[in-house]
């Protein structure tokens, strides 16, 4: 559905919905075709009123809970590779670097205390 055939909306909401028209046409992933979609879907249905407009415009799109689109891409993705899920998907990446904080120099915290008389001086 085009945002032109639509009943009358405020023009924010028109503008918003022919932007992310444009974009999905110009899209040549299907997968965020999709998410376009859901979002034109989504600003429709918030303009209407609608309580839930993203889980509704989501079950329009993917027949799915937003909650549990994901979950299903990874099912989906388990079940086509099989044992070569982990290795291509989980034991491949490299370790993540622990939390640690990071010192500030006395001349950081002097230049960071300067900042408001360095602000009103501009």
């Amino acid at each position: 559905m085009q945002a032109s055939s639509l009943p009358a909306l405020p023009r924010l909401v028109e503008r918003v919905l022919s932007r992310l028209e444009q974009a999905e046409r110009s899209e040549l992933n299907p997968h965020a075709r999709d998410d376009y979609r859901i979002a034109w879907i989504t600003v429709l249905y918030a303009a209407r009123g609608n309580s839930q407009p993203h889980t509704d415009a989501t079950y329009r799109v993917l027949g799915l809970h937003p909650e549990k689109v994901w979950p299903s891409i990874v099912a989906r993705r388990r079940a086509l590779l099989g044992a070569w899920y982990e290795e291509f998907h989980g034991l491949m990446l490299a370790p993540k670097k622990p939390v640690q904080s990071v010192p500030w120099s006395k001349s950081e915290r002097r230049e960071s205390s300067d900042l408001p008389r360095r602000l009103k001086q501009s």
